[in-house]
């Protein structure tokens, strides 16, 4: 499945691509979303997910594959797995940003396969919750860049996990996209939008 979505964040070119290329910072604007562990290019964390009647928390790991900060291009591969063995997904999320008019629009391209009961679900569902998950991340990620703080620090408690589109993504995306960073999953699922094509 493919899930491409375009954004625009409220800041230059120059200040969103730094703060999009922070990974643990930009995991932050993922609902549900933490990060575990750094080295180096490697980042595992997890995210609490909701994909209609099923709730899950995916951990796993996702590598920093490419990044030009000259283009404003990278792309991020993660994978991750539900810690009841209820599902899994795998992601490989390439991510451009462009200056737009003094703000800077973000294109994010999710190529992504789920496994286990989270796959049964049809990207209607997906769909459902993946606008509601942009939204989120592009308002915490605006605040980032703009106040310096961290979103998880200011957003409002949430008792339940978060509806995300499958796991991280995020990216979408956000993604999903997205971390468990799997920012990278998350990222693009977290902002994957109903474009889809099956593989």
């Amino acid at each position: 499945m493919q899930l491409i979505n375009e954004f625009t964040v409220d800041a230059s070119l120059e200040s969103a691509w730094t703060a999009l290329t922070d990974i643990p910072r930009m995991a932050s604007c993922i609902p549900g979303a933490e990060i575990d562990a750094v080295d180096g290019s490697n980042y595992d964390g997890r995210v609490a997910v909701k994909v209609g009647p099923v709730g899950l928390t995916l951990q796993g790991s996702a590598v920093l594959v490419s990044q030009d900060d000259d283009a404003h291009t990278m792309v991020v591969r993660g994978a991750a797995k539900d810690r009841k063995g209820q599902g899994s997904a795998e992601a490989t999320i390439s991510i451009a940003a462009h200056a737009d008019a003094g703000r800077t629009a973000v294109v994010v391209t999710t190529d992504l396969d789920l496994g286990g009961r989270i796959a049964q679900f049809g990207s209607g569902v997906i769909s459902q919750v993946s606008g509601r998950i942009i939204k989120q991340f592009v308002s915490r990620l605006n605040i980032m860049i703009s106040t310096g703080d961290n979103p998880a620090d200011t957003a409002a408690p949430t008792s339940a996990p978060t509806a995300l589109p499958a796991a991280i993504a995020e990216r979408g995306a956000l993604v999903q996209v997205g971390a468990t960073m799997l920012a990278g999953i998350a990222l693009g699922l977290a902002v994957g939008r109903a474009v889809y094509t099956t593989r």
